[in-house]
């Protein structure tokens, strides 16, 4: 066993002896203990190359001998009994040879094996079990020695200084710069010593080695002279040393012994060793961001523009990270690359959340080309799955060759137990059972060739040596912790290598520097600030942010409550300020535009009512002008008229003549056309007859040579009928006939073209015997001859037609002539109605111009109408709105005021949002009216401010605050600023509330939209997600004082793509902009970690003195008056709702007046609105002032009852601060209000209302001394009782704060003697001290003068029963206690009792145990009893006895 302190090279020596061993006789198993570790985890690590032998007998494989080297030996936990478990089951194989089976619970007889360990004893658990210890030959491997540490890095000096072809004068150097070394490093190792807080100052030889590893990455170009080389050498052990260093006094230490030690050692490095104070950084990136060259940085501004350079070109491909490089900044930029280019350089980054660990990594890896692994935990995230990314990640390093930075968060930590993986990968690269065998068989598979390019054998232990090498080189783990509480500490002795293993790079708290170039660089952007202020502002903004920390301190001191402040708090007070900024200065803008167009209106109407009189003067003559013309044209258009009417009067008669001529006209004509219709089937026949006959048939006919008689005698009938002007021919034969139908075609047209209208009276009488003839007949003649028959039937049907014919002919030319004077007559109506029409076109334009006429008359009697309105409208706006105009006009003046003074307004109301959030009453007053106001007052160039600036102005009305206590806010000055907090804050507001009552007034506040959820409800993640979503508001209740790690990106609002999702654990949720969060904790005093804080606006909901004596008035006046108070409840509500319906009204009236465009003098339905909005308005205001004048008088009714509720609000926080005492008396406002409700009922009644406050307050203060009493242990009930009197006095002002605070600290005068014998030295010290006060003046010099008496007084067996000597019995019961206080302390105790017995009544003092079955009567359903049991008492028996009373 090798014993020796962390860094002497424990672990190196065993590993390299062992690795010397020969492999086919030796197997070795690598155990590296860790504080969980446990006896059935290493007896898994032991059997793992274990095989069976004979019967129960294991051993190594093969003939093998095999070598357990245990490392960290004495880390695990020991248990409450002592026991370390992974000890026992060693100790058990040493003493026995075996161990069990844990399944089968048999024997296993271990052979060949044999065990090397190692174990820091200033670790862990410092020693081990002795009977374990004897086993083990224990070696000591101390530090060593001053020669040994000279050989060792003199020599790797010397060789990296010949090799790097360094000048010669250079190497000849060596030895004093090791010298230098060493002597610094013996300087640091006593002076720094480890404390609690400072665990980590351990300085050994990994630290040297270190600074070496500094030396190594120089180049000739970087170190050219011995100068440089101490410069170098002064840089690296500043990295290595100072980089730990926690406190200002020991930077001031550490620079003291650097520079005293190089003066010692070199000669004539004053100058470089000044230099380095300025600036002294050495980085792979002096010379710019490509070729990495250890190099010195020449000029910040050289390193700003690189560095500026490098965050560009990481936001181009990366998320966006809105850095600020100041110099610290820089500076831990450096340090971290100076890390992350060493071999297996990890990084432990130490500092309170926010102040860039992260972001400051991600640049110096972006910087070194490497890529950056974070693990994203979700819900249910377990050791499991981190082994498996861990698993991935060391893949990617060590058989991909990435380098890649594993960055990990305190908030990524959800078991502790992630650290023992960890711990194993910083101090072996190896972390057991990572990998499966078939993985570990495949990564072996994937080295074989790497392996054999080195020229190594490709065996198993090579490979995987390779391996892990490669991961050791390749993966960069960067740790950021936060050193607050002791956590870190903790994690340190339980995980050593977090510390041993890795470059401390501690973050310190910002300098004011950093703070003011951090804000003026955010503020050179920011608009609506004069850039003379901004340095200002900077300046203020620092000033701010250093001065809560000091106070953060004292109320930590004072009060015990933890506030931090982080600089990601201070970049939110900067965002918070711009963000305030642009809103107040664009309502402010928009306020004057209202106002100032309100002012430009008024103005403009009373211009304009004389203009508008003269327009109705010149209308009004307009309109006489147009009435008289209207008149004569009436005149006109009657004469007209009446001519036209007598003209259309002879129009009708004519027309009516016209209808009957018409009439007749249709008649005839009807009957003509009857007739004509009955010869028309004699014409058809006739055509149809005409159309049997062709040239054929007529040539056939015209063939015969003697026809029958009827064919010759229808040729002779048609020769008749056509022959011309009636000169019937007389040769009528067959040969005639013939002769007539030569040409067959001629005679046909003929026949086709008779004129069968006008046959000549000749030709009817030749042709009547024909006719006549019964022969003559078509049907008979068709059987002669077809031609024959169908000119018969044109014969006869023409004849036919003809005599039809002949009768209508007569009817016919009547109907001509009717036709002829219908045309005359209606030719005679045409020319009347042309008349007409003319007369009654020179009608429409005399109407025209008439309705022209009364037109403009009417267009000129509404305008003077409408003008004479505007007036009216004008002058009752202009009478409506006078108080207005000048209200109005004084408002812009102040709003410009305003304007001038907002960059300092919104910054202290900034300051009061972002601070003070979590502080109580007193530390707000401190902190803004005597800390910052004072500050404003004396800056060089004074930022413009309003002296007398209240925050809650700023940020809210009058109306918010009654919309506000309608919802149920308590009405003190706390709770308004609280709410006024929550709705202004960027930061999600975390509430304190113990009491809840700012729960009661957010859950009215936000009503049915409020998704009320907590942390491990089931599906409570799911809830957020939809929220966020769709931009609901989400009350996250009940809080305790760790948040699910899951809830990290959505509590900092890390937004990722453009802003448009939230990541909550491996899902992405989109984000609505609308979206509100909301925390609350129920916890009293909870201890929240800077980094929640950070994220969180915290706000101290915890109920006030003043706010609770307002609450208990109205539950004791409602109880007394219920009326009064009923009538007090609606009036305030009634007033509120006056305050919010005032506000609306006067928006309503502006945004009326500044919205009307144009001419709005003529908007009636505006200025009438305005008019009842103004009405409206005036009847508010005088309902408010009935209001007041009634809140007086019912406050004066209520104001009797208040020293009753003020009794109340005393005892609640005097019960409340006896968990200072002991944590477990805790009591809540609920409970208490159930006291004080049934010490009311059960208080004495009276008719004279001042002897029934004085019972109230009696029964109040009894009451709740007994439920409070009835809770505490008896030793601690009497500084109960005490207290209460103490402050009841102190209240009512019967005691001085003086003499009381002299008899609770009891200061005394050191170094004095007693004169008198019967008082003890220390005791004649308090007396002197207390002769000093006024009261006690002469007290020495009395005692002095009457010892005799005095001494009777003092050595009296109870003095508090006797009286003082002389005039001191006259003094108050206080200041008697005071005495008896030094004189005899050891009687206070009885002296406390008579003086509570004296002041508060001897009730108090009766010492009796709580009554079981009153206490019962106390308890209820919702109420149970909890009994605190001293051993031997048994209450069983008052409760079987309550039981049998109650069942009876």
């Amino acid at each position: 066993m090798l014993v020796g302190t962390a860094g002497v090279g424990k672990s190196v020596l065993v590993g390299t002896k062992l690795a010397s061993l020969d492999a086919e006789e030796y197997l070795v198993q690598n155990v590296p203990f860790n504080y969980y570790t446990t006896s059935a985890m290493l007896q898994a690590v032991l059997e793992k190359p274990l095989e069976k032998k004979a019967g129960r007998n294991y051993g190594p494989p093969g003939n093998k001998k095999l070598i357990y080297f245990i490392d960290d030996m004495n880390l695990p936990e020991v248990d409450a009994y002592g026991t370390v478990q992974p000890h026992t089951i060693i100790r058990q194989h040493l003493d026995y040879g075996h161990w069990y089976d844990r399944n089968k619970l048999s024997l296993k007889e271990i052979r060949n094996v044999q065990y090397v360990s190692c174990m820091n004893p200033t670790a862990g658990s410092f020693t081990i079990n002795p009977r374990l210890q004897r086993h083990f030959s224990v070696l000591v491997l101390s530090f060593p020695g001053a020669d040994a540490l000279a050989s060792i890095y003199g020599t790797i000096l010397t060789q990296h200084l010949k090799l790097g072809n360094f000048p010669e004068s250079l190497q000849k150097s060596s030895p004093q710069l090791i010298n230098l070394a060493l002597t610094f490093h013996r300087k640091i190792a006593t002076t720094f010593l480890p404390t609690a807080i400072k665990f980590h100052y351990v300085f050994n030889l990994r630290d040297l080695a270190n600074i070496f590893q500094g030396i190594l990455f120089s180049s000739v170009e970087c170190v050219k002279s011995t100068q440089d080389l101490v410069k170098l050498y002064l840089h690296e052990s500043s990295r290595v040393y100072r980089d730990k260093l926690v406190e200002e006094k020991d930077f001031d230490l550490f620079d003291k012994i650097q520079t005293e030690v190089v003066k010692k050692i070199f000669d004539g490095i004053d100058e470089a060793a000044e230099q380095t104070r300025s600036l002294n950084i050495y980085c792979h990136f002096a010379n710019g961001i490509g070729e990495p060259k250890y190099m010195p940085v020449q000029s910040w501004e050289l390193l700003t523009q690189t560095l500026v350079e490098a965050l560009e070109n990481h936001n181009e491909v990366n998320t966006v990270m809105d850095l600020v490089l100041f110099e610290d900044a820089m500076r831990h930029v450096c340090h971290i690359s100076r890390i992350l280019e060493s071999p297996r350089g990890n990084a432990l980054l130490v500092g309170v959340g926010g102040s860039g660990k992260q972001c400051l990594t991600r640049l110096a890896a972006s910087i070194s080309s490497m890529d950056v692994f974070q693990i994203t935990p979700w819900r249910g995230y377990q050791i499991a799955d981190f082994k498996m990314d861990l698993a991935s990640l060391c893949l990617k390093a060590g058989v991909k060759g990435l380098s890649t930075v594993f960055l990990m968060t305190d908030a990524q930590v959800a078991d502790e137990k992630f650290l023992v993986l960890i711990n194993d990968l910083l101090a072996s690269g190896e972390i057991p059972d990572l990998y499966s065998d078939d993985e570990v068989e495949n990564i072996i598979n994937n080295m074989r060739n790497e392996v054999k390019s080195q020229g190594l054998v490709d065996n198993r232990g090579n490979c995987w040596k390779f391996f892990i090498d490669r991961v050791r080189r390749q993966l960069k783990v960067t740790l950021c912790f936060s050193p607050v509480g002791n956590k870190l500490r903790v994690r340190s002795r339980k995980f050593p290598a977090i510390v041993n293993c890795t470059a401390i790079d501690w973050f310190h708290e910002w300098p004011r520097q950093a703070l003011e170039s951090v804000s003026l660089r955010f503020l050179q952007n920011t608009e609506g600030i004069e850039p003379t202020v901004k340095q200002s502002i900077s300046k203020f903004m620092a000033f701010v942010h250093t001065s809560v920390n000091q106070m953060s301190q004292a109320y930590l001191s004072n009060e015990q409550r933890y506030n931090y402040t982080t600089p990601k708090s201070f970049l939110e007070f900067i965002r918070l300020y711009q963000s305030l900024l642009r809103r107040h200065g664009k309502e402010l803008r928009s306020k004057m535009e209202r106002l100032e167009n309100g002012l430009l209106k008024l103005h403009s109407t009373s211009a304009q009512v004389d203009d508008l009189k003269a327009k109705l003067a010149t209308q009004e003559v307009e309109v006489r002008h147009k009435n008289e013309d209207a008149d004569k044209l009436i005149r006109v258009v009657g004469i007209e008229t009446d001519k036209v009417s007598r003209e259309k009067a002879i129009a009708d008669e004519e027309e009516r003549k016209v209808a009957l001529i018409m009439q007749e006209v249709k008649q005839k004509q009807k009957d003509c056309e009857d007739d004509l219709a009955k010869a028309e089937p004699a014409l058809t026949a006739a055509q149809a007859a005409l159309n049997t006959l062709n040239k054929t048939n007529l040539t056939e006919l015209k063939s015969f040579g003697t026809p029958p008689l009827a064919v010759s005698n229808v040729t002779a009938a048609v020769m008749t009928l056509i022959a011309p002007g009636g000169k019937v021919p007389k040769d009528r034969s067959w040969k005639a006939a013939k002769v007539s139908m030569a040409k067959v075609d001629s005679f046909l047209d003929s026949l086709v073209n008779f004129d069968k209208e006008n046959i000549h009276e000749n030709c009817l009488k030749a042709i009547r015997p024909y006719l006549q003839d019964p022969e003559f007949n078509p049907e008979f003649v068709v059987t002669k001859s077809h031609a024959a028959a169908g000119l018969c039937s044109w014969v006869i049907n023409i004849v036919k037609f003809y005599e039809v014919f002949c009768d209508v002919e007569p009817k016919r030319q009547a109907l001509s002539r009717a036709t002829s004077d219908l045309t005359a007559a209606q030719e005679k109506l045409a020319a009347i109605k042309a008349k007409i029409t003319h007369l009654n076109e020179n009608l429409a334009k005399l109407t025209a111009k008439f309705e022209k006429a009364t037109a403009d008359k009417l267009r000129c009697q509404q305008e003077a109408e409408a003008t004479a309105g505007v007036i009216s409208l004008a002058n009752r706006l202009v009478r409506g709105l006078a108080s207005e105009n000048v209200r109005w006009a004084e408002a812009v003046q102040n709003l410009r005021q305003q304007e001038s003074k907002l960059c300092g307004d919104v910054l202290l109301t900034t300051a009061f949002v972002s601070y003070l959030g979590f502080f109580t009453k007193g530390y707000r007053q401190s902190l803004m009216d005597g800390t910052w106001r004072p500050y404003l007052s004396q800056l060089k160039v004074p930022i413009p401010v309003t002296p007398t600036l209240d925050p809650l102005r700023m940020l809210t009305d009058e109306a918010d605050m009654a919309a506000w206590q309608n919802q149920g806010l308590p009405a003190d000055r706390m709770s308004v600023e609280n709410a006024t907090i929550v709705v202004t804050c960027e930061r999600w507001p975390l509430v304190v509330d113990p009491q809840l009552q700012g729960m009661k007034w957010i859950k009215n506040k936000y009503g049915k939209n409020l998704r009320v959820t907590r942390i491990g409800q089931k599906g409570y993640l799911q809830t957020i997600e939809r929220a966020l979503e769709a931009g609901d508001v989400v009350l996250i209740e009940n809080l305790e004082e760790s948040v699910d790690p899951v809830l990290g990106p959505l509590l900092g609002r890390e937004v990722i793509k453009k802003g448009r999702f939230i990541k909550i654990g491996d899902k992405e949720c989109e984000y609505n902009p609308s979206f509100r969060l909301l925390l609350h904790t129920k916890l009293a005093n909870p201890h929240y970690q800077p980094e929640l804080q950070a994220q969180a606006t915290l706000i101290n909901f915890t109920v006030t003195r003043d706010g609770l004596e307002d609450q208990l008035l109205a539950a004791v006046v409602s109880m007394e008056r219920p009326d009064l108070e009923q009538l007090k409840s609606d009036l305030t509500k009634q007033q509120n709702g006056f305050k919010i319906t005032l506000k609306t009204l006067e928006d309503n009236l502006l945004s009326h007046l500044s919205s009307a465009s144009g001419n709005f003098l003529g908007d009636t339905a505006l200025v009438e609105n305005l008019e009842t909005t103004k009405q409206t308005a005036a009847e508010v205001e005088k309902k408010v002032q009935e209001a007041r004048v009634t809140e007086v008088k019912i406050n004066e009714a209520r104001e009797h009852y208040r020293p009753a509720a003020a009794r109340a609000s005393l005892l609640y926080f005097i019960m409340n601060d006896l968990s200072k005492i002991h944590p477990m008396y805790q009591f809540s406002l609920k409970a208490f209000s159930i006291v004080f409700q049934k010490a009311v009922e059960k208080a004495a009644p009276d008719e004279s209302l001042k002897a029934r406050v004085t019972n109230l307050i009696d029964s109040i203060t009894f009451s709740v001394y007994q439920y409070t009493t009835r809770g505490l242990f008896e030793c601690d009930k009497l500084t109960y009782l005490a207290q209460l009197t103490f402050q009841i006095l102190l209240t009512s002002g019967e005691v001085s704060v003086a003499t009381l605070d002299f008899l609770l600290r009891s200061p005394g005068q050191t170094g004095v003697t007693s004169p008198v014998g019967f008082l003890s030295h220390q005791a004649w010290g308090g007396i002197k001290a207390l002769s000093s006060m006024e009261e006690f003046c002469n007290l020495d010099r009395d005692i002095e003068g009457s010892a005799k008496s005095w001494k009777k007084f003092v050595e009296s067996e109870c003095p508090e029963k006797e009286k003082f000597p002389q005039e001191w019995k006259d003094k108050t019961a206080l200041q008697r206690l005071c005495m008896m206080r030094v004189m005899r302390p050891d009687r206070m105790t009885y002296a406390i009792r008579d003086f509570v017995e004296e002041k508060l009544g001897s009730k108090y003092v009766a010492g009796r145990t709580p009554d079981f079955a009153a206490s019962f009567e106390e308890s209820g359903p919702a109420t149970p009893m909890f009994f605190i049991l001293s051993p031997g008492v048994d209450p069983l028996k008052d409760v079987e006895n309550q039981v049998t009373a109650v069942s009876s």
